[in-house]
């Protein structure tokens, strides 16, 4: 392993056989030398630490198995093991796209003049084609909905150490938590025209029987963040009308989950 890796990617896995094993060879068939993957396994009793214990010695990876508090929980030991100038969130149901990402992604931003570097991500979903999961720039919409895909967010370590790290309160608006604050401390953003990863869909946030409690923590997050009364009202005034169009979306058929966002040519 290089002594000074210039991008650590950390994942956190629990129980994650069936998708883990593509995380992991995306990963070490990266082209960059300068980088390390670290991965925080929450004490999986499936084959996950069998898989781990097989990639071990094939690229720079660490990793640990024990009993942690949840997700962010997890990442955060990660953020603390990491060396990297830039951290990447990659989680057991997600991939880099191919061999030269890293290296593309360490010429982009190597002059590390921004806190958060975004670039786009693929979307699979068992029901429909992928898609290309762009950062919503609308400005100030993060006030209302998660605007940065974090497989392909690209995070300074010293916004880490300036806003802290994922708050163990949230089990799945964790991320956006993050990136509430993140804006709010007027982090500096550069966006990338071009994926970086493929995101499962099979993670926590992706399902649809989580869905209520997926909202209710982003209500959580605005709550705790936002200090503007103007910005209070219209949060309120959005949720009013979101919640009900969220919960009517759970009775339709699963075809028209499918989202009119651009396609990714195959």
């Amino acid at each position: 392993m290089t002594a000074y890796p210039f991008i650590s990617i950390i994942t956190a896995a629990l129980n994650s056989a069936a998708t883990i094993q593509n995380t992991l060879a995306s990963i070490a068939k990266q082209g960059l030398c300068c980088f390390e993957h670290i991965v925080i396994d929450g004490g999986s009793a499936d084959e996950t630490v069998s898989l781990l214990n097989c990639y071990e010695g094939t690229y720079p990876m660490r990793w640990i198995s024990e009993p942690d508090r949840g997700i962010a929980d997890a990442l955060n030991k990660g953020i603390r093991m990491a060396a990297g100038r830039y951290l990447l969130v990659l989680q057991a149901d997600d991939a880099l796209l191919d061999s030269t990402v890293l290296s593309r992604v360490h010429r982009l931003v190597r002059d590390e003049r921004f806190d958060i570097c975004s670039f786009q991500v693929i979307r699979e979903r068992p029901e429909s084609s992928p898609f290309l999961y762009r950062a919503i720039r609308v400005p100030g919409w993060y006030h209302f909905k998660h605007t940065i895909p974090h497989q392909g967010a690209f995070v300074h370590r010293r916004l880490f150490e300036r806003i802290g790290g994922f708050r163990e309160q949230f089990s799945i608006a964790m991320d956006y938590d993050f990136f509430y604050r993140a804006f709010r401390d007027r982090a500096t953003i550069r966006y990338f025209h071009r994926p970086v990863s493929r995101m499962g869909g099979y993670g926590i946030s992706s399902q649809r029987q989580v869905l209520l409690k997926r909202l209710d923590e982003e209500k959580q997050v605005q709550e705790l963040n936002e200090r503007s009364l103007w910005w209070r009202t219209a949060q309120k005034a959005f949720r009013s009308l979101y919640l009900p169009y969220k919960t009517r979306c759970l009775k339709w058929p699963r075809p028209t989950d499918v989202r009119a966002e651009p396609r990714f040519p195959s």
